[in-house]
């Protein structure tokens, strides 16, 4: 079959198989930042470090496996700092409201934070995040590869639905970008290269890039993520349908995750399946990205989703 300038073709050719692309050159406002060297750091003793992985979506191996029940001092401490996501200042009222914490109890954890350069009191009497963690968000931003990040994840995705999987971001006010893919495993599979540029149509892919472009806004939770998915059949392309979600980071909207394929392959049952397995991946790496605005939300959810 011909395709259009700028848009995917077909090919039943060649040995099936999965292809990993990158886009070689990166434009627009999204830059792919550098990949530090990880350091293995000693075993602590609420878990263990695990070298198989598990299957999950975005779950890579060397994560960390719980073996006691979470420590309940940690959990509160963090959930102090959480509260400070809404606001940069906050006065011990405000995070009583935020954390539902007794006020005693918040003085005892803001004093060790505070110890630990985490917090600071002002002389007005608020509360504001210190400067440790200033250093810990650099330090998270020089180590962050968001290739790497989304690398596994697309992986995942092709082999579990047996369609190529791609991340796209915005180019321009009426352009969007193909950043990485990683191809089906079928003979016939739709064939676009990373770092191809087309214009904003109708198609999935184009629906969820233009849809949330509010900036700093992120769903409150994962269980939002499988309403903000996106469906489209033979729009653009006669022959392709495809399925998308929205990838946020701590500033808003980062780029699209898209799953499609030829529109034989994707009937409505199937559609359905894709958009809860593309969702629980958006929601995955936003969660990694700080794109979900409650650490709470990260919890799975039930959310309603029509079809598009």
């Amino acid at each position: 079959m011909g395709r259009p300038a700028g848009g995917p073709g077909w090919t039943s050719e060649g040995t099936p198989g999965k292809r990993v692309e990158v886009a070689s050159k990166v434009s627009g406002s999204f830059e792919m930042p550098r990949a530090a060297k990880q350091e293995t750091g000693s075993r602590g003793r609420a878990g263990r470090l695990v070298e198989a992985t598990d299957g999950h979506v975005g779950r890579q191996a060397g994560a960390w496996s719980e073996e006691s029940s979470p420590i309940a001092a940690v959990e509160r401490a963090l959930q102090v700092l959480s509260a400070f996501r809404v606001s940069p200042r906050m006065t011990l009222e405000g995070l009583a409201q935020a954390t539902g914490m007794y006020k005693s109890t918040l003085l005892r954890i803001l004093g060790t934070l505070a110890g630990q350069g985490y917090v600071f009191r002002t002389q007005g009497g608020e509360y504001h995040i210190g400067g440790t963690v200033f250093e810990l968000g650099s330090r998270y931003a020089e180590s962050l590869s968001i290739e790497e990040l989304l690398r596994p994840t697309l992986q995942e995705l092709a082999r579990s639905t047996g369609e190529s999987a791609a991340f796209y971001v915005r180019h321009g006010a009426s352009e969007r970008q193909c950043m990485l893919r990683v191809d089906s495993p079928q003979m016939v599979r739709a064939v676009l290269l990373p770092g191809q540029i087309m214009k904003l149509g109708k198609e999935a892919t184009s629906l969820v890039l233009t849809a949330h472009r509010t900036p700093g806004k992120r769903p409150a939770a994962a269980s939002e993520f499988l309403s903000l998915t996106e469906f489209t059949s033979g729009v653009g392309e006669s022959t392709t349908a495809s399925v998308g979600a929205p990838v946020f980071d701590s500033r808003g909207l980062l780029g699209a995750l898209i799953v499609s394929g030829p529109v034989h392959r994707f009937d409505a049952a199937t559609a359905s399946t894709f958009r809860a397995r593309i969702a629980e991946a958006a929601a995955d790496v936003s969660f990694k990205l700080g794109g979900i605005a409650s650490p709470a939300g990260r919890a799975a959810g039930k959310a309603s989703a029509r079809m598009s």
